[in-house]
C-alpha cells in the first residue's frame, strides 16, 4: 500500500479532492482511465486495485493506493500520481509519498 499526501498551495482556496472530482465528472463520458466507484474510491480501466481519497483539514488531500499485486500496484499508482498532476497540478505545492 502507499499513501500519496498532497498538500495544496497557500494562495488557493479551491479544495484538490474537489477540482478532482469536478474533472471526473467533466471526463467521464469521454476517454478518461479513471472513474469513481464510489464516493470516495476510484477504479483504473485497466490496472486492478483502487485509489481511496480523502480530505484532511487544511484541505489536504491523501490518497490510498492499493492492488492484490505489487507490479499492479505500482502501474496504478504511477498512473494515479500522473492523472493527479495533469489535471490538479496547479493547485498542489507539495506531494509526499508513504510506502506501507
Amino acid at each position: 500500500m502507499k499513501l500519496i499526501q498532497a498538500n495544496p498551495k497557500s494562495d488557493n482556496e479551491q479544495k484538490i479532492i474537489v477540482a478532482l472530482r469536478v474533472r471526473e465528472r467533466e471526463l467521464r463520458h469521454g476517454t478518461t482511465s479513471f472513474t469513481k466507484g464510489g464516493w470516495d474510491k476510484w477504479k483504473h480501466k485497466k490496472f486492478r486495485g483502487s485509489v481511496v481519497v480523502s480530505n484532511a483539514p487544511e484541505n489536504i488531500m491523501f490518497a490510498r493506493v492499493s492492488s492484490s499485486s505489487e507490479v499492479e500496484e505500482g502501474k496504478l499508482f504511477e498512473a494515479f500520481v500522473g492523472y493527479l498532476t495533469r489535471h490538479c497540478g496547479h493547485l498542489i505545492d507539495t506531494m509526499t509519498v508513504y510506502y506501507r
